[in-house]
């Protein structure tokens, strides 16, 4: 069943519901109101009949009340005892039961032989003492009329709002179903062409329909930016593995051609090739590293010395560059609770990128602010231009272009960098003067490291 529909079949539903509990509600209200009305007018007329004539009604030579007696209406007088003493009527050819003695006012409406008869019982006082009561009955031939004009007017009525609900159903499910309906062929519309396309946002900021289309234009946002992204990453990647297998075959055609003849030639094919499917193999472990980071495979937390950590990347480093390494700590121990190879690799990274690009000793320092472990990496190399230091973070992007087969690189290093960074809830930030060096600052909120401890405490 569609949307529509079910929106249309709701409110009419409700509406009927609503109406139908309405017309009860009429219904006993006007038989209530109508019939205090008659009583009261009964009570009004025969009240004083009684004060005057009450007592006078039980003797033995009663008095004749048949001249206060309109049509269809008849009296009985009652002792205490609750025993006939005597009868009027006028016209009311029906039979009414015996009664039970009660000193109190009350009036009941009943239906006898298809007639309705409205009878009121007045007390008969004497002396302050209730000796009998006076029973007026009279046929109340209007209600019935008017009970019917009631009905009619209450089927009418209710059958017109029904129409009309169905009609305003309709218009209603109509206007809300019109901006799905417009998204539903908008996402139609995408699967079809693979084109990223917005949804017109309309109507109140507040309004449910209104999110919804912000955040489905937001949503379509963010595939086409990761859309473009994993087009830009594949091309980039495609282009990188491309040329060093160019790279390789073109060396493998030397060797074929005249490695037999001239050493020189063959020694210089051999090893580019060895240096170029160690660079490709480097390269595809940082993509494998990559992917990983991004499927978000869970991190293995723990409690350790930052400080004993940067200590064995300096080690680590030491086996490939022949400068110094400078670790600056401050006294006191300073514990990071994350996940120890993932902030290893983040340090090797960034420490090998200042030792390719700098030829005077590396700096790194940590220390903790404002709670968040900091590290900052300096070096005194070559410097990024400053129209580039927002883009070093990109796949692929290099800045010294012209020297990335020298030093190995591959353009992956900081953006596994900075997916670690962000796996640990931290931030990564570069400032570099060209010419003069670069320092790149990481922070690492102790939110999570703090919670720990006090788990444990």
């Amino acid at each position: 069943m569609k949307l529509r529909t079910k929106i249309m079949l709701l409110t009419t539903s409700l509406l009927i519901i609503i109406l139908f509990c309405v017309d009860i509600a009429v219904y006993l209200l006007f038989i209530r109101t109508a019939t205090q009305n008659e009583v009261d007018q009964l009570q009004d007329k025969w009240m004083p009949v009684v004060e005057k004539f009450g007592a006078e009604a039980l003797q033995k030579d009663p008095v004749n009340l048949s001249s206060y007696l309109t049509e269809d209406t008849m009296i009985r007088v009652f002792d205490s005892q609750s025993r006939l003493v005597q009868e009027f009527r006028n016209g009311a050819d029906y039979s009414l039961a015996e009664i039970s003695f009660n000193p109190k006012i009350f009036s009941t409406l009943a239906k006898i032989d298809d007639s309705n008869v409205l009878i009121v019982y007045l007390p008969i006082m004497f002396s302050g003492q209730h000796i009998g009561t006076f029973e007026i009955s009279e046929k109340w031939e209007s209600l019935g009329t008017n009970m019917e004009m009631l009905v009619t007017i209450l089927v009418i009525s209710t059958v017109g709002a029904i129409i009309a609900s169905l009609m305003g159903g309709i218009l209603i499910s109509r206007r809300v179903v019109k901006p799905i309906v417009s998204s539903i062929q908008t996402m139609q519309e995408i699967e079809r062409s693979l084109l990223f396309k917005k949804i017109p946002v309309r109507g109140n900021s507040n309004a449910e329909l209104y999110k919804m289309t912000e955040t489905f234009n937001r949503m379509i946002n963010r595939l086409e930016e990761s859309f473009v992204r994993q087009q830009q990453f594949v091309s980039d990647a495609s282009h990188e593995l491309n040329t060093t297998v160019t790279i390789v075959q073109g060396y493998a055609s030397m060797l074929r051609r005249w490695g037999n003849q001239d050493k020189d030639i063959r020694d210089e094919a051999v090893n580019s090739i060895y240096e170029e499917t160690k660079r490709m193999r480097v390269m595809t472990q940082q993509l494998l590293d990559l992917a990983s980071l991004q499927h978000g495979v869970p991190l293995t937390l723990e409690v350790f010395d930052l400080a004993e950590c940067c200590s064995e990347v300096i080690t680590h480093m030491k086996q490939l560059y022949t400068r110094e390494i400078r670790l600056k700590k401050p006294p006191k121990k300073i514990n990071l609770y994350a996940d120890r190879s993932k902030i290893k690799q983040l340090l090797l990274i960034l420490a090998d990128n200042a030792l390719k690009y700098s030829s005077q000793p590396v700096e790194i320092h940590i220390s903790s602010d404002d709670g968040n472990t900091v590290i900052r990496i300096k070096d005194y190399g070559l410097g990024i231009p400053a129209d580039e230091v927002s883009q070093v973070f990109e796949r692929f992007y290099r800045v010294d272009t012209s020297r990335h087969r020298k030093t190995g690189g591959t353009g992956l290093g900081l953006p596994i960098a900075k997916s670690i960074v962000q796996e640990h809830r931290g931030s990564i930030s570069i400032e570099s003067t060209e010419g003069k060096g670069t320092e790149v600052t990481v922070k690492i909120p102790m939110e999570r490291f703090n919670t720990r401890m006090s788990e444990e405490e």
